[in-house]
C-alpha cells in the first residue's frame, strides 16, 4: 500500500510539471554554443560555463549560435540609517546583459534569437558596524548568490529561445 502511494504521488509531480530547482531542458537547436564574453571579464562567465555544461550543451569556439555576455554591474545604495545617519541596511543589485545569436555564414545575415536582455536580482544586507568583516564575507556570499540566480534565470530564458524571423522593411 505505501509503495502504491509513493508511485500516485510521483507520478502525480511530473504530471504537474514539478522540476528540481535549476533543472531546465534547453532546446535541441542549443546543443552546442559559443559563449562570448563582451567586457574585460564578468564573474557570471565562470558559472554560466558550468551551468551550461551541466545541461549537456557542448561550448565551442566555432559553434554558429554565440550566447554574448555584453556587460554586468554590480550596485549598492543605503536603504535604511539609524538616528545618527549611518547606514543599517543596504539594497545589493546585480544586472547582467546578454543576448543570442546565429552567426552569419556565407550569404546570410545574424540570425537573433534572443534579442539583448537584462536579468536583474537584488538582495538586502544588514550592517552592523561592529561586525565589519562578517558583513562584508556576507555580502561577497550576496553576491555569489545572485549570480547563481542570474544564471537560472538565463538558462530559463534560452529555454524559450527560438530564431526569431526578420521583419521585412517596407518601402
Amino acid at each position: 500500500m505505501r509503495y502504491l502511494l509513493a508511485l500516485i504521488l510521483l507520478i502525480s509531480l511530473t504530471a504537474c510539471g514539478f522540476h528540481l530547482r535549476g533543472s531546465v531542458q534547453l532546446p535541441p537547436e542549443l546543443t552546442e554554443m559559443a559563449l562570448q564574453d563582451a567586457s574585460p571579464a564578468t564573474d557570471i562567465l565562470p558559472e554560466l560555463r558550468r551551468a551550461l555544461k551541466n545541461e549537456n550543451i557542448r561550448l565551442s569556439e566555432t559553434a554558429p549560435l554565440v550566447l554574448q555576455l555584453k556587460s554586468e554591474r554590480y550596485g549598492k545604495r543605503v536603504l535604511s540609517v539609524d538616528s545618527s545617519g549611518r547606514a543599517q541596511e543596504y539594497g545589493l543589485s546585480y544586472t547582467v546583459r546578454f543576448l543570442l545569436k546565429r552567426e552569419a555564414m556565407q550569404g546570410e545575415n545574424d540570425a537573433v534569437w534572443l534579442t539583448e536582455q537584462a536579468v536583474t536580482e537584488s538582495r538586502d544586507l544588514r550592517f552592523d558596524a561592529n561586525a565589519v568583516l562578517g558583513t562584508a564575507s556576507e555580502e561577497a556570499l550576496l553576491k555569489t548568490e545572485m549570480r547563481r540566480d542570474a544564471v537560472l534565470q538565463i538558462l530559463r530564458r534560452l529555454q524559450k529561445a527560438k530564431r526569431q524571423t526578420p521583419v521585412p522593411e517596407l518601402k
